[in-house]
């Protein structure tokens, strides 16, 4: 057991809820599977704990601050996680994890989950191998629904959906889950906060690695449920949409439908502008998988600097390139050159991770917490 983790059998809320086993530690906090008492029934807990800030009071096990580590980053992170528990506990969808509890003790935060036990399509796909496209298809429909009613009636965009963020529970239907990086927008179509957004590379449009997400745009979420889509039916992710800005063809097995592969396409258009704005892009023949394709017009999950540069200049035509005078063939170089800083910093702080020892355990949840 991680030393920071609470042992077997602790209770919290006065024994509302005892501990099972510890599912997995990320760098913002600690999940457990765990007992509901009364009810005799498994939930999963997730617990606010910066593993690189605290440490835990073997005593007392109150989440207590290095020495010197940095109380205001603490407090901020420790916002963000509440805000992401009241998202959750607002949202009532049958395709979203929901929020059964959200209590403070141990000088930390909690909240409560249902424990889903199928595991994510992630590693579903890892270790069966790649869907056929009735069950992918399936599985995307049923997130696409969820994703529409953030949309339409929430104003909230995810930005953060991939395959290691839906679960498959015991009758088999997806449920999308980590709201770290989700932000909520009002009326207006304007952002109500202001922290950094993440990108999960292969999965994030381009936007992302730019931090232009100030306007509501449910295009975002489409083109991360597109790739995820194409993950389901090729058993690997896509290339990142840096490498695509720059004209690297995204590659599509040519045995999937035209259908499937025209949803695909269209979800995962590189300009914003150019990209569906519905959720019903993945809904065609009356809620059968075949796109209508007129409506148009990511593993760990990292936070870079805002780079902004116009992704309308990076259409997949490269003939057009040709026609550019040199001041805007000077301005793409400079453009490519930063977004290659923009891939290598990605890639770095990727690798840093993979170095840092094994979690406790592989489990369901273990990408909720790396936010």
């Amino acid at each position: 057991m991680n030393m920071n983790s609470l042992a077997k059998e602790t209770t919290l809320q006065g024994g509302k809820y005892q501990i099972e086993r510890t599912l997995g530690q990320g760098g913002f906090g600690i999940t457990y599977l765990a007992v509901q008492t009364v009810l005799n029934r498994k939930v999963a807990i997730k617990e606010f704990f910066m593993k690189d800030f605290c440490f835990r009071d073997s005593s007392s096990q109150t989440v207590l601050l290095f020495s010197g580590g940095n109380e205001n980053q603490v407090v901020l992170y420790k916002k963000k996680f509440i805000k992401e528990a009241r998202n959750l506990a607002r949202l009532h969808h049958p395709h979203i994890i929901n929020v059964m509890d959200v209590f403070e003790e141990n000088d930390t935060v909690y909240y409560v989950m249902p424990n889903i036990s199928g595991g994510s399509l992630q590693d579903i796909v890892k270790s069966k191998g790649k869907l056929s496209e009735d069950k992918a298809m399936r599985y995307i429909q049923q997130i696409a629904l969820a994703l529409k009613y953030m949309h339409e009636e929430m104003h909230i965009c995810h930005y953060d959906v991939k395959p290691a963020n839906i679960l498959v529970d015991d009758k088999n239907n997806a449920i999308l889950i980590d709201f770290g990086i989700s932000k909520n927008y009002d009326v207006q179509g304007h952002e109500t906060t202001t922290t950094p957004i993440g990108m999960s590379d292969g999965y994030s449009p381009i936007e992302q690695y730019q931090q232009n997400m100030e306007e509501f745009s449910p295009s975002s979420d489409i083109y991360s449920l597109g790739a995820t889509l194409y993950f389901l039916l090729h058993g690997k992710k896509p290339i990142s949409a840096v490498f695509r800005a720059e004209q690297e063809a995204l590659f599509i097995d040519e045995k999937i439908s035209p259908n499937v592969k025209q949803i695909i396409k269209s979800s995962m258009t590189i300009s914003r502008r150019n990209r569906p704005r519905s959720m019903e892009l993945f809904f065609g023949n009356n809620g059968q998988h075949g796109a209508n394709t007129s409506l148009g017009d990511g593993e760990n999950t990292v936070v870079i600097s805002s780079i902004k540069v116009n992704p309308d200049t990076h259409q997949a035509n490269a003939s057009s390139y040709s026609n550019h005078n040199k001041a805007n063939n000077l301005w793409l170089f400079l453009v490519k050159g930063i977004m290659a800083v923009a891939v290598a910093i990605v890639f770095y702080v990727q690798n840093q991770e993979s170095k840092e020892p094994e979690r406790v355990e592989k489990a369901n949840y273990q990408d909720y917490f790396d936010k």
